[in-house]
């Protein structure tokens, strides 16, 4: 992968990795849309980039059920 592709996924994780928890999950369907869109093109996602989709899901997921009544 070279050129724009690299620097528009290297801003998305810039600005992930910037913003407060809460507002980081807000970028999960733009992450999402990003590494489908690189694959169906033919060329793999960046690892950092689906390591940082994982990463949001499971921390997503977590805050969830944090927030769950016992």
């Amino acid at each position: 992968m070279t050129g724009s592709h690299d620097d528009t996924f290297g801003a998305l994780l810039q600005r992930i990795e910037r913003a407060p928890a809460p507002a980081r999950y807000a970028h999960i369907p733009t992450l999402r849309r990003m590494i489908a869109a690189q694959s169906s093109s033919g060329q793999p996602a960046p690892c950092q980039a689906r390591a940082m989709l994982r990463r949001l899901e499971e921390e997503a997921a977590e805050d969830m059920f944090d927030n769950m009544p016992v």
